[in-house]
């Protein structure tokens, strides 16, 4: 079994509140759909109008989510049955231990997987 990768510091100075955070992506078939939270980045937070808290990636804002958040998305692929693919570690809902260190994270999945997502939790998804 592999171990889990924690995000990795890019060693740069920042003047401003910095985060280290994972990239959180949904790859989703015919069948079912994977979180892969992978490419730890390390990135400024900047403070949105309504206190939204944003990380800039390529030349995209993303809404900064927690660690809580990664929890809970976690134990929601799991009730449905779906593995998660994090830090380099691969996490079945069949295993007895979900040991993991939970990150903030910033979703940049595509919206073609967010609907095929939303698809699948609705059940609406063609055999």
């Amino acid at each position: 079994m592999s171990v889990q990768r924690p995000p990795k510091s890019d060693s740069r100075y920042r003047v401003h509140r910095s985060v280290r955070c994972y990239l959180a992506e949904l790859a989703c078939g015919t069948h079912s759909c994977t979180w892969y939270l992978h490419d730890s980045i390390q990135r400024v937070v900047h403070l949105f109008p309504g206190n939204v808290e944003k990380v800039q990636y390529k030349t995209n804002f993303y809404i900064l989510q927690s660690s809580e958040q990664l929890k809970d998305l976690v134990a929601k692929q799991f009730r449905l049955g779906g593995g998660v693919h994090l830090g380099g570690k691969y996490l079945s809902p069949y295993e007895a231990e979900h040991a993991f260190d939970p990150y903030p994270f910033i979703d940049v999945s595509t919206c073609i997987d967010k609907q095929r997502y939303a698809q699948h939790l609705a059940g609406d998804v063609a055999k």
